[in-house]
This record gives C-alpha cells, structure tokens and sequence, in this order.
C-alpha cells in the first residue's frame, strides 16, 4: 500500500471519526433532533369520543386529536420554536391544557391552556417555574400541576434548594397559589377526584400521596398493595381502580427492567397484572364510558428515542388491540435524518476507531517489533479510563464516572479486535517475507 494512499485513508477515517463523535454527543443531547413518532402521554375526552395525543415530525412535537379509533387526525398546536407536550383535557371537554419547552435538556416546562380546538392559547406559568405534570380540577376551574425552581434544572443532585411541590392555578385570573412546602426529589402521575389531589412521590421508592383540598392537608395513602416502586397512576372516573406500570417479578432479577401494566381495586384490596408485553407501559388512561384502558407501548424498551405504539385493553376479556393513527408521514428529511443517525452511531464510532487504528498498526507491519503499539496504547487508554471512572464517581459525581467507565469499556473492545488485526498482519507480513 502505498503511504500517499495510507496517509489520505488515515486523514478521511479521522474526519469520519471526529464527525461521528459530534453527531453522537449532538444527539446524546437530544435523540428526538430528527425523530417522528408519538410523544409519552395521552388524553381521552369525557364522551370517548377523541384522543388527544403528542407527536413528533422530525424533531418538532406538537399536539394532536384523533378520533378514538385513530383516524380524523387533527394538528392542535404549532408552534416552530417549542415543544409541545402532556395534553390532558378539561372534564367538560371545551379546553385542554399541555406543557411546552424549548428543545434543549435545560429549558423549563411552560404550562398552557387552550380552547379544544387548540385555538386561543393562555400561557398559565411563568419562566420561573418548571411544570412536570398538570390536571384540571372536577369543575374545570382550577389547574394542579407539579413545579420546581426553572433556576435548578441541570444541577447536580443535592445542590439545588429547591424541588418539586404541588400547585394550583386558577383558570379564569391565572392566579398561581403553592400548596405544599416540601421540596420533594421527584413527584408525578397527577390524579384528582372531588377532594383530593393524588400523586407520587420518591423516598426511597415510589409512594403514593394524597392533598385533601378541604383540609389543606397531605398524607400518604396506605393501599397495602399498592407498596413498593408504583408508576403512571391513574384513577377510574369513580375512583374505585387504580391503573399502574410496575416492575413485573420476572424481571426483577434481570438486567433490564419490564414494566408491565396492573390494576389494584380498591374495595377488594387486590392487584391484578393486566399485560405481558415484555417492555415497557406508559401513560394507562381509563375510558370514561368502557370498561377498557388505552396506553402506550414502547416497542423499543430501553432505547432513546422510545417506538411507541397506541394500544387498549378491555379489563373484562383482556383483549389488547392496537390502534393505529393515521397522522401524515413527513418523509421530506427522512433519508438524511437515518443517514446522520447511523453516522452518529456508537457502534460507527467503534467502527471508524478501529479502522483508523488498524490503519496505523499497519503502518508498523515492516517492524516486527512494533506490530502490537497500536493495541497497547489503545488498552492502555482504557484502563486508565476505569481507573479515572471510579475515582470521578467516588470524589466528583457518578454519573459522569459511569460514562467514563462505560466509554472505557468500549475502547477495551476495541482493543481487543485491534489486537487480532495486528496478529494477523504480522502473519501475512511474516508469510509474505519468507516467501521472499
């Protein structure tokens, strides 16, 4: 080979490299940059008749409504600048509210509401607060959400002052009053009858917790079953069910978590698994009218970003139907979206690492004491890498020495096939000599 042509093979891989790199960490910031698919929540109006849902085309989510059966889609919000997200509709069903963000991992959740027709949008929050998750109160009057300090998004556990707390808004003077004080880690699943506001919240795991509007007055809610990690929760219109996702105990030994969904009543005091999925369930909503559940199946558990799709089930029969929206395909970028997900790969990344060194270790193939520096440095590197991870987790923050140690991880591989590369080129370059 040539080393004009070696040293131009070198030059283009490392472009290749540094290019895949880029794209990679870009998109590690925001793997929806180029998605199209369906957003994490969903809203089912008071007749069953519509479905209110997120969506998103090559990267912009916007709100939509549908027809329960998936067809008659209809764009709500269309915003070029935010992300729109989490609808949910008022009990009358003549408005809707949802959360909008920039595209960025640090911007905060702006709470909305608007007319059913998405027309005559209301900012609710200011830019002081970011909203996790909202509801309407019974009579439509009032909006519950979750907030925290917009200030402390992006700081490392522990040192913001602030955390999350629960709120209420008044819908006709947008007048935002905070009704608890307790800073917590992480609350969520908003869900609200005549008296009580319910949600989770962390300590230690998942809890489920009650806000009486009469008493002014939070408690925990002691449902024997319902102890131990709990998510999504959601009341039936009565109030006498309870649909979560939870850990399945076939997965709580393996690797990888599988959230299935179940159903606890609350008179009989007894929880029933509902699915089987394998993956994971999102956003379970009870029809108002059916005895059925709609939800979300991520069909690509546990990869960014999450495949769903839109499924029922009938808690009589348990009969799981799909359904499937017919919201338009926007294939104007979508070649080249694949194309910059592929480059931007991890596994490109391995790739074009491997080859450009492979390049290098070629180099030395007329040294036969050199053959194996290349893999060697590049072992070397790795296992200074464990080193510094468990070093950067036990001193600084372990999530950073988690993707220390798991980029590290990656370079061993690597090495390793570099060290075969460089054993069969000795052979050749020792073959090809003898038979000189």
């Amino acid at each position: 080979m040539k080393k004009g042509f070696l040293w131009g093979a070198k030059a283009v891989v490392f472009a290749l490299l540094i290019s895949s790199i880029y794209l990679s960490y870009t998109q590690s910031n925001d793997p929806y940059r180029f998605f199209t698919g369906l957003g994490s929540e969903i809203s089912i109006s008071p007749n069953d008749d519509r479905l209110l849902f997120s969506y998103y085309k090559n990267g912009n989510e916007q709100i939509y409504s549908s027809s329960i059966s998936g067809k008659d889609v209809q764009q709500l919000t269309t915003s070029s600048e935010t992300r729109s997200h989490t609808p949910r509709y008022s009990n009358d069903g003549k408005k809707f509210l949802f959360l909008a963000k920039k595209a960025d991992a640090n911007e905060q959740n702006v709470l909305n509401v608007t007319n059913a027709d998405g027309q005559t949008p209301q900012k609710v929050s200011d830019d002081s607060l970011h909203v996790t998750d909202a509801v309407f109160s019974k009579n439509n009057q009032q909006i519950y959400f979750i907030g925290m300090p917009a200030s402390d998004l992006g700081k490392l556990e522990g040192t913001a002052e602030g955390g999350s707390n629960l709120y209420v808004a008044d819908v006709q003077t947008g007048k935002v009053k905070q009704l608890t004080k307790k800073d917590y880690f992480s609350m969520g699943d908003l869900a609200v009858d005549d008296d009580d506001v319910y949600y989770t919240v962390f300590n230690e795991h998942e809890e489920l917790y009650s806000y009486n509007l009469k008493a002014n007055k939070e408690q925990r809610v002691n449902y024997n079953k319902l102890t131990g990690d709990i998510y999504e929760t959601t009341f039936t219109p009565s109030g006498d069910q309870v649909a979560y996702t939870a850990v399945s105990k076939e997965s709580e030994n393996s690797s990888l978590y599988e959230y299935e969904l179940f159903l606890f009543d609350i008179q009989s005091n007894k929880t029933e698994q509902l699915t089987t999925l394998k993956s994971s369930v999102n956003s379970p909503v009870f029809f108002h009218k059916q005895n059925k559940v709609i939800f979300l199946h991520d069909t690509a558990w546990a990869a960014q970003p999450e495949e769903y799709k839109l499924k029922t089930i009938d808690l009589k029969t348990k009969e799981i139907q799909e359904v499937k929206l017919s919201v338009p395909k926007d294939t104007n970028n979508s070649a080249l979206n694949k194309l910059v997900g592929y480059i931007g790969n991890g596994y490109t990344i391995g790739l074009l690492y491997v080859v450009l060194l492979s390049l290098f270790t070629y180099s030395f193939h007329k040294n036969k004491h050199k053959p194996y520096v290349i893999p060697i440095i590049s072992l070397s590197i790795a296992i200074v890498g464990v080193v510094a991870s468990f070093v950067t987790a036990a001193v600084f923050d372990p999530w950073v020495g988690i993707a220390i140690g798991t980029l590290s991880i990656g370079i061993a591989a690597c090495s390793i096939i570099l060290f075969l590369i460089a054993f069969v080129i000795k052979q050749v370059t020792t073959t090809h000599n003898h038979s000189l």
